[in-house]
């Protein structure tokens, strides 16, 4: 399972804190406005048990003959049933009652305390409540049925659960609201981070944010980003003026290594191995101090780019017979398998030297064949350098781009005496150009570059 989003883990716990706390105080008021009306309407059902049974006891002591007449007015009065034993006789005032309808342990005792039970009648509360006259020898009965209680506890808790989801709706909305102003300013960096790494070192926050914490921030990854841009222009100015400095005294050495090498024939066979390795080591620390130099003015900003819209493929094999002859490299085959022509823009001299890099590596770590390709597609060109050789393991495929990064097998594929800044190059010129570099398998065997580039509908003059 992979990362969940902050936002939404927010939300969540606002609408699942807000449903608990409803549902806790649905349960509680649900629970004690039950307990209120129940204990209400049994305190009332017994005392209107009370008030029947004193007439229904004067009743039998005066005119007994008039019982049946007298709970019949009394179930119409109180909307409850009512019915008398008389020593073992069972008098009713209506036909909606029966014996049977009574308890059995409540209908069968001979307790002289007033006796109450609720029952359950198809489905329906009911209340018995059982009053002893013993001075009668009689016992009231009064039965009185709780569905309209038991309606009103039901309509009261949809109510309730109703309020507990617009509350729970309500705190997921709240949350939401809440969280996106609390998680805007972390986007706001993370969308700066992200400029910054793509190498847009103008980037700021705002600095005049209404929140403490917010403006604390803001200053801290401003403060954090002007001590790394600081930096890197001091790396940048070392490592150029470094170059540049080197670049006179190389040129000395090469030029008296070039008269040592006019006179190697008068030189014995040890004096002559010893040049031959001192101009292949003067050879490669003339590409470093080249490569070093470029790339500390690629880090400060100071190489100014002159873009041009060119067509690939015209620019493509002009780069490739540049870079053979330059580098004195094997003929190279180039296969353009676009449908029409295609222009990219690109400055001239850096796409070149993308082009001779990515040929020197192929041939200097391929050591076979070596082939340049161009496919055609969606609003964009892709061209190939493909070789033979052992290519390059999947884990390496990303570290080849590191500066002086050459790899695990360097050393033991073909020269590998390069300087480790070529990829280097390539991947940072590509970037400039809109573009990107990949490192996949080749139909060759070996490894395959691929530089993508975006193309523009027609040539610019």
């Amino acid at each position: 399972m992979g990362p969940r989003s902050l936002r939404g883990r927010l939300t969540l716990t606002f609408a699942i804190g807000a449903t608990v706390l409803s549902l806790v105080l649905v349960a509680l008021t649900y629970f004690g406005v039950r307990h209120v009306i129940v204990v209400s309407r049994q305190a009332s059902d017994l005392e209107q048990a009370y008030v029947n049974a004193a007439l229904v006891r004067s009743a039998v002591a005066q005119e007994p003959q008039n019982l049946p007449a007298l709970l019949t007015s009394l179930d119409a009065a109180t909307t409850s049933s009512s019915l008398v034993r008389l020593n073992s006789t069972w008098i009713v005032g209506s036909a909606t009652i029966s014996p049977g309808q009574v308890p059995s342990d409540i209908r069968l005792t001979s307790s002289t305390r007033v006796l109450r039970q609720v029952v359950i009648d198809h489905g329906t509360p009911v209340l018995v409540i059982a009053v002893p006259l013993p001075a009668v020898h009689a016992t009231y009965f009064q039965r009185r049925e709780l569905g309209d209680l038991n309606g009103t506890l039901s309509g009261l808790l949809n109510v309730l659960l109703l309020g507990a989801a617009i509350t729970s709706l309500l705190g997921a909305y709240a949350g939401r609201r809440v969280t996106r102003r609390a998680i805007a300013p972390l986007e706001d960096t993370a969308r700066a981070a992200r400029q910054v790494a793509r190498g847009d070192f103008d980037t700021r926050l705002p600095a005049n944010a209404p929140d403490i914490e917010v403006a604390t921030l803001a200053g801290a990854f401003n403060e954090m980003l002007e001590q790394l841009v600081a930096r890197l222009e001091r790396d940048a100015r070392f490592a150029g003026d470094v170059s540049h400095e080197l670049r006179s005294p190389l040129t000395t050495l090469a030029m008296a290594s070039e008269v040592l090498r006019s006179h190697r024939h008068e030189l014995s066979p040890e004096a002559a191995e010893a040049l031959d390795l001192l101009t292949t080591d003067l050879q490669t620390f003339q590409s470093l101090v080249e490569d070093l130099l470029e790339m500390a003015k690629a880090d400060a900003g100071t190489d100014d780019m002159v873009l041009e819209t060119l067509p690939v493929s015209e620019l493509l094999r002009q780069c490739v017979r540049a870079a053979t002859r330059r580098h004195q490299l094997p003929e190279t085959t180039l296969r353009d398998q676009t449908a029409a022509e295609r222009f990219v823009t690109v400055d001239r001299r850096r796409f070149d030297r993308v082009i001779t890099n990515l040929l020197d590596n192929a041939y200097r770590y391929g050591g076979g064949e070596t082939s340049v390709s161009i496919d055609e597609l969606v609003g964009q060109i892709a061209i190939h350098v493909d070789d033979n050789g052992p290519g390059i393991e999947p884990a390496e495929r990303e570290r080849v781009f590191e500066r002086f990064y050459r790899g695990s097998g360097a050393g033991s594929r073909g020269d590998a005496r390069g300087t480790g800044l070529g990829l280097a190059l390539v991947a940072e010129h590509a970037r400039r150009f809109a573009g990107t570099v990949t490192i996949g398998e080749s139909p060759l065997g070996g490894c395959r570059v691929t530089l993508t580039l975006p193309t523009v509908a027609e040539e610019v003059e």
